[in-house]
């Protein structure tokens, strides 16, 4: 009883300490700013409940869900959600450490590079029938991307030199398959990797901008990092649209000379939640090139002239090039991005106005979309869901363990990761 005692009172004191030594060290005053509990707590929650529905015996994964994880008819499996959910599980065995995620991980890996390689010009086959049989043998670069992504995060967490090569390998394909001249990449090609002609979209160079970063990082390569560095400049140098307000926008769609579609109705728009992801790939890229720390603060900047919702927190869908009126719908996916942006960009300037937005932003995602009933997330394509802006499914959770692995390593939760050796 005595010691219990004596803790108590010690208690006041270890807490002044710990408060003095915040106000002393501004990075860990930041770090608190964090609710750590919160994001990882949110990511149990979701990882449990994949973990429980997704894997199938032969290796794939059923990603279509009501809300209450009924499974519904999936008549083909597609590479892109194939691979965001080994990313998802990869990454969430970094973070937890549960042995479950890494197995439906290696599983999930070992059926995309069973199933989905192509043998004949090698890459990725955009989808596969339930038997494993190719379906849809077109390419697609945005696939692709998170394919990298998959097979680099498999490595980083697991450190199996199979997951390196293959993610080296898969990256050969995309270097002579997808990228352009200047910089850019072929949206879609046919199997032989002959382009299939028509619009641009930034929608695959951004992702294609992530998995680079994350496989330089984590190999090394000189190789990688120059294509991540190419993308990365064409962003910055040619897509980038400044503002007179000193803010830029990266537009979504372009012709086939990479000339943004002008009008709405032209369907050219700037999607406001790519603007956030970008503010926070081009922050964490910012070793390549001092540019593109300085293009990261004036996209958030636009994103947040635009976009954001002072009054409640979170983000709009779409602003436009001929200054037709913003659609301030609230998606989930793009709350995730928005917030993502705040913690990654606040965590690095240390800026009170975006810490409280990260804060504020928080309190609208827990309240309105983070699922405690079910597990997951609702999939509010329009918030709040009870005016019917959300849909009977369950999201993918690839945003969503992004947005806490980034929440999570900010706040000193996760260990750092640095390049490792080939």
């Amino acid at each position: 009883m005595a010691a219990d005692v004596a803790g108590l009172r010690r208690r006041p004191v270890l807490a002044l300490l710990a408060a003095l030594a915040a106000c002393s060290d501004p990075a860990s005053r930041d770090r608190s700013r964090i609710d750590a509990a919160w994001h990882r707590a949110d990511l149990d929650r979701l990882l449990q409940r994949w973990l429980a529905h997704a894997p199938q015996p032969g290796g794939g994964f059923q990603l279509l869900f009501s809300r209450d994880w009924q499974p519904q008819p999936q008549p083909e499996l597609e590479l892109t959600g194939q691979a965001r959910l080994v990313y998802a599980f990869a990454a969430g065995h970094e973070i937890t450490g549960d042995a479950r995620c890494l197995d439906a991980a290696r599983r999930g890996a070992d059926y995309l590079l069973d199933r989905f390689v192509d043998p004949v010009h090698g890459g990725f086959f955009h989808t596969v029938a339930p038997d494993g049989s190719p379906r849809a043998t077109i390419k697609r670069a945005y696939g692709h991307a998170f394919v990298l992504l998959a097979l680099t995060q498999l490595y980083r967490t697991g450190r199996d030199a199979r997951h390196r090569d293959a993610a080296l390998k898969a990256w050969n394909a995309i270097r002579t398959g997808f990228f352009e001249a200047g910089g850019g990449l072929v949206n879609e090609c046919n199997r032989d990797f002959k382009p299939m002609g028509g619009m641009h979209t930034q929608n695959p160079v951004m992702h294609m901008f992530e998995a680079l970063l994350a496989l330089s990082e984590a190999t090394g390569d000189k190789g990688v990092q120059a294509g991540a560095r190419l993308l990365g400049d064409f962003v910055c140098y040619r897509l980038l649209q400044g503002q007179a307000d000193g803010g830029a926008r990266i537009p979504e769609w372009y012709d086939a000379a990479w000339q943004p579609l002008a009008t709405k109705e032209a369907g050219g728009y700037i999607d406001l939640g790519h603007q956030f992801e970008w503010a926070h790939l081009l922050t964490s890229g910012a070793a390549l090139s001092p540019v593109y720390a300085q293009v990261a603060e004036r996209v958030l900047a636009y994103a947040l002239s635009a976009g954001y919702d002072d009054n409640d927190g979170g983000c709009g869908q779409r602003a436009f090039p001929d200054g037709a009126r913003t659609d301030a719908s609230k998606g989930w996916w793009q709350q995730a991005e928005c917030l993502h942006a705040l913690v990654v960009t606040a965590g690095t300037s240390g800026r009170n106005d975006l810490w409280r937005r990260y804060e504020q932003t928080l309190g609208l995602v827990r309240e309105q979309l983070a699922d405690a009933e079910q597990g997951g997330w609702r999939a509010a394509y329009a918030l709040p869901c009870k005016s019917g802006g959300c849909k009977d499914e369950q999201p993918d959770p690839y945003h969503m363990v992004s947005l806490h692995r980034a929440a999570l390593q900010q706040a000193g939760a996760l260990p750092a990761t640095g390049a490792a050796s080939r």
